[in-house]
């Protein structure tokens, strides 16, 4: 296996937080057109968030667990962890189609002219077009995140449970790229332009693929004390200043900032069980949806920065000091060969 760089820890920063309350249990939400539309899936309603206000709410059809949406050509598509995906026009619902083994974590995003759905306890995949005409892919066992590169026009989904992650072409819908990871597991994902994907594998672990070779070039892990990352975590891109927000949503009140390069930037604490994650591209806030305390918090993105001065990072994961160590022994024997030949 070939020495990854070793990852540092740029210092923690104080952030200031904003609260907003919302109806009972928000979990995923989507920036559009100047608003922030989320789902109280606790309350069965859809809420809209604007100048940090909720400015109007809008009872969704009774099916158990409302869960996360997307938006394409100005209609709203919303998944249920009971397998119904509807399409609302105008706040109405005018489509509604059932997916069987929609599992506890689908995802859903939109991708071209597409909207993309996981069925995260089966083995597909769904593309529906505006006119809904429906195409299906088989991939891996429990897929359950998606990320989309809008350069190549191809849509990534990794499972649980696997160590794959599949890259589908919109243009044909066939497999092109199938990534291995050295981890077990991916709970989400996000693409970073231009041509990497951030991946969290679960537990602790955080991950920067290069799509071009489909290998891992960075890898990172979280202090054991912030809580674990499952299916319930959300990614999300902020192309301000090139970082990724994850949040951390078991027993946990966290998310965290990494750089493009891996490293760990900031801590920020939020409400509980944060789970989804919106960035609001004309203030350059983060909005986090906190499923457990029913708020939604806000704090600005970091500000770009063009250089950063690392500080050694004290939690390494075993993988990293077994590379150490072998680096230290290969130093030593250096050393020694050189004053010997000396």
């Amino acid at each position: 296996m070939p020495t990854l760089p070793v990852l540092i820890l740029i210092a923690l920063s104080s952030v200031n937080v904003g609260t907003i309350n919302t109806a009972l249990n928000p979990s995923y939400g989507i920036y559009y057109n100047g608003k922030i539309y989320f789902i109280a899936q606790g309350a069965g309603e859809l809420q809209i968030l604007e100048n940090n206000s909720i400015v109007s709410t809008i009872n969704l059809p009774n099916y158990p667990n409302p869960f996360r949406l997307t938006i394409l050509g100005d209609d709203i598509y919303i998944v249920y962890e009971s397998g119904h995906l509807i399409e609302l026009k105008n706040d109405t619902p005018v489509w509604n189609y059932y997916i069987s083994d929609v599992g506890k974590y689908p995802a859903i995003i939109s991708a071209g002219n597409y909207v993309v759905v996981t069925a995260s306890c089966g083995d597909k995949v769904y593309f529906i077009t505006l006119n809904h005409h429906i195409n299906n892919v088989t991939v891996m066992s429990d897929p359950q995140a998606l990320a989309y590169d809008n350069y190549t026009n191809v849509v990534y989904v990794g499972g649980y449970g696997s160590p794959l992650i599949y890259g589908i072409s919109l243009n044909n819908f066939k497999i092109v790229q199938n990534i291995t990871l050295n981890v077990s597991s991916v709970e989400a994902m996000v693409f970073v332009p231009p041509d990497e994907l951030a991946v969290s594998p679960g537990h602790h672990y955080f991950e920067i693929i290069n799509l071009t070779n489909g290998k891992v070039i960075a890898f990172d892990s979280l202090p054991y004390t912030l809580g674990a990352i499952n299916g319930y975590a959300w990614m999300c891109y902020i192309p301000y200043d090139n970082d990724i927000v994850l949040s951390i949503p078991h027993d946990s009140d966290t998310v965290v900032v990494f750089n493009s390069k891996g490293g760990l930037v900031e801590e920020v604490t939020v409400g509980s069980d944060p789970n989804g994650i919106i960035y609001d591209p004309q203030n350059h806030y983060i909005y986090v949806i906190n499923y457990g305390s029913s708020t939604i918090s806000y704090f600005p993105a970091p500000a770009p920065s063009t250089t950063t001065k690392p500080i050694p990072k004290p939690n390494y994961t075993p993988y990293f000091v077994a590379i150490g160590v072998v680096v230290a022994i290969l130093m030593i024997l250096g050393v020694t060969l050189f004053v010997r030949r000396r």
